[in-house]
């Protein structure tokens, strides 16, 4: 009995424990559980810290930021359009014969450097080939003939060691021909000739000259050979039948006068009594007569005859002049060549092989290589707001963010301004710069924004893997020539007194205003120099803001 009694008591005794704890606790946890707009009401400020910064002692540099895109360098293809010339058999230009174009040889792998005269891949068993040279092939290039691009062959000819002898400059004559023979025997090739149009020109050249020649010596040996008139001997014949007449018609028969001249002889016969004064006279007279009828008619036969052999022989002799002027022209047509189906000019060399599109075997519909010359040429796109700023050989540093890597240069241009997609622009020279700008599409070029182009020349060759980079140009100009004390632009304080203050924070946490006096600004930096009594030296720190 007095066992059950003692566990209701201590039952009852932990309920009214328990109880109070509960209520002890609900009363604790209602006076520390706040509501968000409670704990928002009983919240405050924080107390306010400074925000500070270094003085630095630094070369004030002024820096300019833009951006740019590199090129891949100036492209030549090379796409052969006709039969390759061989040793006459078949060729393009004056020789003529087409033939299948195939890819026989494939001589140099992509990604190669080649020089001049470097053979790159044959096609139907023919070399292709490259010479340095600005101006590009468009059309064979021919003995006889002139031009800039032939002055140009005989460039690159010497750039080798070739000359081309005494012809004069931009003439493809034989000098030039021995010339490019040589070059395709260093290649290991037989030099290609114009065809066998050029040699029967000068076949028929030749025999028509040797025709002239002929007929010019056949009129000079006609000249020569032919008999000489002889005056003085018929003159005597005539001079002595008139003698006859006049003694005949001394003796009365008048018909004498018929050798020489019959009236006169008779007429002088008759009026002069005297034998001897008619005989004088009759001799005189009948000889001159005879003399003068005689060589009058023979004189005039043979100075018609020569006459018309001397202008005969004239017009041989210009014919046979004309004829060696056109087997000399015909000569000189007539040779070594070079067909644009074997060399282009690429602008520069060496040059790098970007593509070799076909395989040996492949028939030749386009190109069979390209080349890259000149490597990655960097344009940057500099704001026109900024023109001036900027100058010719200016330090530059690049910065490909896609790659990670740096590199240096200088300015080499700065052109005019160019505005994407406005054809005015596009045409005008405007500098090196302006002209790799505009082989992009006009209206992408730096987002459309009108720009000034500019080229930059590197320390070093760049990188072949920044073809086609868009990267970074920082170009720093120093605005002190050493080092000066500089804050950050927002420790600067302007009062109503229109003195410039800096607040210094010193380590005890304790402020000061420290007047200056302000320089040069860059990059969000101001040079300061202390005003008079006052100091202020690197390290110390300045409020910027709180």
């Amino acid at each position: 009995m007095a066992s059950a009694l003692t566990r209701r008591r201590r039952t009852a005794i932990s309920v009214a424990v328990a109880a109070a704890l509960l209520s002890t606790g609900g009363v604790i946890g209602s006076m520390s559980i706040k509501s968000p707009a409670q704990a928002l009401a009983d919240s405050g400020p924080p107390k306010a810290s400074l925000i500070t910064a270094p003085v630095v002692e630094r070369r004030m540099i002024k820096s300019i930021v833009f951006r740019g895109d590199f090129g891949t360098g100036r492209q030549t293809e090379i796409t052969p359009t006709g039969a390759v010339a061989a040793d006459g058999e078949s060729g393009e230009g004056e020789g003529g014969g087409a033939g299948r174009l195939v890819v026989t040889k494939v001589l140099v792998n992509p990604g190669a450097k080649v020089g001049a005269a470097r053979p790159l891949v044959e096609v139907s068993g023919r070399p292709v080939f490259a010479l340095p040279g600005p101006l590009p092939s468009y059309r064979d290039l021919l003995p006889g003939r002139r031009g800039e691009d032939i002055a140009q062959l005989q460039d690159a000819l010497a750039g080798l060691g070739l000359s081309r002898g005494g012809d004069p400059e931009g003439y493809f004559g034989a000098g030039t021909q021995r010339a490019v023979e040589r070059l395709y025997r260093r290649m290991g090739y037989a030099a290609p000739v114009t065809g066998p149009r050029t040699e029967d020109a000068v076949t028929q050249a030749r025999t028509a000259l040797e025709e002239k020649q002929r007929q010019v010596d056949e009129l000079v040996k006609g000249r020569t050979e032919r008999p000489t008139p002889r005056p003085t001997a018929d003159a005597g014949d005539a001079r002595g039948a008139g003698g006859a007449g006049s003694a005949e018609g001394a003796e009365g028969a008048g018909s004498a006068g018929s050798a020489g001249s019959a009236d006169t002889a008779g007429s002088a016969g008759a009026v002069d009594t005297s034998g001897s004064a008619g005989t004088s006279d009759s001799a005189d007279t009948s000889g001159s007569s005879g003399s003068s009828g005689s060589s009058g008619s023979s004189g005039s036969s043979g100075s018609a005859t020569s006459s018309d052999t001397a202008d005969a022989l004239r017009r041989a002799r210009k014919e046979l002049a004309a004829a060696r002027v056109a087997y000399g022209e015909a000569v000189a047509r007539d040779g070594v060549m070079i067909p644009m189906s074997e060399m282009v000019f690429a602008a520069r060399l060496p040059a790098r092989v970007t593509s070799l599109p076909l395989a040996v075997g492949d028939d030749v519909e386009g190109p069979v290589a390209v080349l890259t010359s000149g490597g990655p040429r960097l344009t940057g796109y500099l704001d026109p707001a900024l023109k001036g700023r900027v100058t010719t050989g200016t330090r530059v540093e690049i910065t490909s963010e896609a790659l990670g890597t740096t590199a240096t240069g200088t300015v080499g241009s700065v052109g005019a301004q160019v505005t994407p997609g406005d054809a005015k622009s596009r045409t005008k020279e405007s500098g090196g710069a302006a002209g790799q700008a505009r082989q992009d599409d006009a209206g992408t070029v730096n987002g459309g924004v009108p720009f000034l182009p500019v080229s930059v020349v590197p320390d070093k060759a760049w990188s072949e893997q920044l073809a086609g980079q868009n990267v970074m140009i920082k170009i720093s100009s120093a605005l002190t020539d050493g080092k000066v004390l500089a804050v950050p632009q927002a420790a600067m304080l302007t009062g109503a007194d229109a003195r410039t203050t800096v607040t210094v924070l010193a380590a005890d946490g304790s402020e000061r205003r420290v007047v200056v006096i302000a320089g040069v600004s860059a990059d969000g930096m101001v040079q300061i120099t202390p005003g008079g009594g006052e100091r202020i030296a690197a390290g110390d720190r300045v409020v910027i803001g709180q």
